[in-house]
């Protein structure tokens, strides 16, 4: 067989075997997301240029014998350039950093070796004679038939196990340098418990228990990590819970004061309504009631108004923002106005990123408001079928640049600021569904998020 025969099969095969990387990667990390042609072009570019050096690589080495080095010497080589080459893929398609990159490129390549090693009923025999027809028909068959059925099997036990979750909490997790240099070793380990099990049960032919056993360490790795991360969260948010709850308190105590004090005052009110209307003053009495009525809502019902907005929000992290926010924002005497259309409970965006989000927004419109008397604040949110929206409204002081709006190291604020809304956009970018909006309308400066729900 000659050595374009090789590295077209070869080119064939390494072709399924990245896509079956690709689609573990998307089961692991979610869809990839849309940044454009240029990104596109990138991944495609990096896509392909990793298919045909790896396979060149490998016909290389198949030719000149480096397959058969001792303690696999030669696949070892093989192997890290495909970590590599999948670290870097991870890097281009999701802009991960390096640490999430190697975790998953390790993972992909033991997973790979998992399904590699399911289809031995197949072709017990790892090593071709490519110059025999019937060999080479056999290693076709293998190659072409045997490993993508088993690839594909591999893909869907691992959602099955639900992989994909459990790899985002663990990521969350931020892992220790110790996993990460484990993952890392993963080619050279996987070959020296090989050599131990062969020794041990004098084998000669390869055994596929080490596979196996590798990608169950990995997985109860990720397993432990996740329900840590979880039960992490779990206390951060009874936390949140409790701090909730005080400042519910502490604004309920709030307005039971202001209720006490305009309850006080209300009989003085009345008696200069009284002697008004006897005097027969109806003019005066109507405009003593608007008055009246006016320092009520400016006492006491802006709070009860705040108060119902709020409990139209269910989602936990959303409401802790959100109290936390409000209560700066009378702190520092900022007018400010909530309004929740229909019970929120969620949304397609994490929580987590969704609070940075919001936060940032938020701080935005105080930034700009903050020290002026006629400076105001409105906040929307809406669910509807389909479609939630978050909508913050500012009225706006300066003029700021569209254009540079959202880039790193611009602020209508001064030098060294700009931050907030370049990392605002950064978090977007992970999801498809969300579509940041930036408009200036009748003075007010409005950011509006909207997400698209069930895609």
């Amino acid at each position: 067989m000659t050595f374009f025969e090789v590295l077209c099969s070869n080119l064939f095969s390494f072709s399924v075997t990245v896509l079956f990387f690709m689609g573990v990667a998307i089961l692991l990390l979610g869809p990839v997301p849309c940044r454009g042609k240029t990104h596109s072009y990138m991944v495609m570019g990096v896509l392909l240029a990793y298919i045909v050096l790896v396979s060149f690589a490998s016909t290389v080495f198949y030719e000149t014998g480096m397959f058969s080095w001792p303690y696999s010497g030669g696949e070892i080589l093989v192997q890290y350039t495909q970590i590599f080459g999948n670290l870097l893929l991870i890097k281009v398609m999701y802009g991960k950093t390096g640490g999430t990159s190697l975790a998953v490129a390790a993972f992909l390549l033991a997973a790979y070796d998992f399904g590699w090693n399911l289809e031995e009923v197949f072709a017990p025999n790892k090593f071709y004679h490519l110059d025999n027809p019937a060999e080479r028909q056999e290693y076709l068959f293998y190659e072409w038939v045997a490993v993508p059925l088993a690839l594909i099997f591999t893909a869907w036990l691992l959602r099955r196990l639900e992989m994909g979750k459990l790899y985002r909490q663990w990521e969350r997790k931020k892992p220790g340098a110790a996993v990460l240099v484990f993952l890392g070793l993963y080619p050279i380990l996987s070959q020296a418990l090989q050599e131990l099990v062969e020794r041990f049960e004098k084998m000669e032919d390869y055994n596929p228990v080490t596979a196996i056993i590798f990608l169950l360490v990995i997985y109860l790795i990720f397993m432990y990590g996740a329900r840590e991360e979880m039960h992490r969260e779990q206390i951060e948010a009874q936390k949140a819970s409790l701090k909730q709850q005080a400042v519910y308190i502490e604004n309920l105590e709030g307005l039971q004061r202001e209720v006490r004090r305009f309850r006080h005052d209300f009989k003085n009110m009345m008696s200069g309504m009284y002697l008004q209307a006897r005097e027969g003053d109806l003019d005066a009495v109507q405009s003593y009631i608007q008055e009246m009525t006016a320092d009520f809502d400016m006492q006491v019902g802006s709070q009860i108004r705040l108060m119902n907005q709020l409990a139209n929000i269910h989602m936990a992290e959303v409401k802790g923002l959100f109290l936390e926010k409000l209560k700066e924002m009378q702190k520092q005497r900022i007018s400010c106005e909530l309004e929740v259309l229909k019970p929120f409970a969620g949304t397609a965006v994490r929580g987590t990123d969704l609070c940075r989000c919001l936060g940032i927004l938020l701080d935005n419109a105080m930034e700009e408001v903050q020290g002026r008397e006629e400076g105001e604040i409105h906040i929307m949110i809406s669910s509807q079928e389909g479609c939630t929206t978050f909508r913050v409204k500012n009225t706006l002081f300066s003029s700021p640049d569209f254009p540079r709006i959202g880039t790193l190291g611009y602020s209508t604020k001064g030098v060294g600021r700009g931050i907030g809304l370049s990392n605002y956009r950064k978090i977007l970018e992970r999801y498809e569904q969300a579509l940041p909006l930036t408009a200036v309308q009748n003075g007010y400066f409005v950011q509006e998020l909207k997400v698209r729900e069930g895609s």
